[in-house]
């Protein structure tokens, strides 16, 4: 005779037998009960995988993705669920090169050590990375990530500083999602925020960013303000930026030129955060009004809109192109025409 039970996994109900449970005497081997399906799909749209394993509750069983034989390495756009014989991966979006074959490996681990005790062997590694962060001030921003490995120390920095509880900070531990709230954000708060975990045996950081906006209210006064100001010329592009596509490898090229007096700021923004130069990053802004950015050996990630702005106490415009990096094994799309902001 058997027993079933009723499992709900994301809203759909599925049949467990007794014997798909893990019996300590017995120690079953592991077993696919629903194997993957391939899928086909377009470039920078989602993509699941899902399969159902036995036995369930096997403290010995490690389950791992892989991609073209080497596992996955973590990422904000991917998702893995191990949850009661229940395996899925989800891409939230897929690239080209993501194409391959996808496998989902069970491995046992040596008897007498179990999933957890080997977990608190390993170095601490951010499965979930903690996203940008764009508020506007006075508001509350929120750092979020997630960590394997145990026990992790996490430490949270800001431009390098460490950061310490307080009435503006605030950090929150549930399970293993380690969160950091900054209250009523001021302007000054705007930065690089990094998170750091680490154990004996070793330590993980990954990076994030905060933009902080002035409120509305504030925005318009500071345009009253410059009312009054003595006459001078706001910003105006000559030469907008233009649109490229190219294969990863190659160097991305923005130009501009921009009048104005006095010479206005110039800026660059990626999907509305601020670019800062690094090594594979040049900005060059000239006296007579022109400049350029230049990416280095753009990768596929490189990919969106980018802003040039410019501003002085007269005003400010900006206009906006879009990088498309694609693999060379690929063909590129249409053409994309940079527009003009004022």
């Amino acid at each position: 005779s058997s027993l079933s039970v009723t499992l709900t996994v994301d809203g759909k109900a599925a049949s467990t037998l007794e014997g798909d449970l893990y019996d300590k005497e017995k120690q079953q081997k592991p077993q696919f009960k629903k194997k993957l399906t391939s899928v086909r799909m377009k470039r920078f749209g989602p993509a699941h995988f899902e399969c159902r394993l036995t036995p369930i509750g096997d403290p010995t069983m490690v389950v791992e993705w892989l991609h073209d034989g080497k596992p996955l390495a973590a990422a904000n756009r991917l998702r893995m669920v191990n949850e009661f014989g229940y395996c899925s991966l989800d891409y939230e979006v897929a690239y080209a090169r993501d194409s391959g074959v996808i496998t989902c490996r069970e491995t046992q681990l040596p008897e007498g050590v179990t999933a957890e005790e080997e977990t608190e062997k390993m170095k601490p590694e951010i499965v979930l990375l903690p996203e940008p962060v764009r508020v506007l001030e006075g508001d509350t921003a929120r750092f979020r990530c997630r960590v394997t490995g145990y026990p992790p120390t996490v430490q949270w920095f800001h431009n390098g500083q460490t950061i310490t509880s307080s009435s503006v900070y605030t950090f929150i531990h549930e399970r293993d999602e380690y969160s950091l709230v900054i209250n009523k954000v001021k302007r000054e708060f705007e930065g690089e925020y990094s998170c750091t975990v680490s154990n004996r045996f070793g330590q993980s950081t990954c990076t994030s960013y905060l933009n902080v906006q002035l409120k509305e209210p504030e925005r318009e006064e500071k345009a009253e303000r410059t009312k009054f100001l003595p006459t001078g010329k706001p910003p105006e592009f000559t030469k907008t930026i233009e649109s490229v596509q190219l294969s990863e490898g190659s160097q991305a090229f923005f130009r501009y030129v921009v009048t104005g007096d006095p010479l206005p700021e110039v800026q660059w923004l990626k999907a509305g955060f601020h670019i800062q130069p690094s090594g594979f990053c040049v900005i060059v802004n000239n006296p007579d009004g022109s400049g350029f950015i230049n990416i280095k050996s753009v990768k596929q990630e490189h990919s969106g809109i980018y802003t040039c702005k410019a501003s002085n106490q007269y005003g400010e415009a900006s206009c906006t192109a879009e990088l498309l990096v694609h693999n060379p094994q690929t063909r590129g799309g249409e053409e994309f025409q940079s527009h003009r902001g004022g």
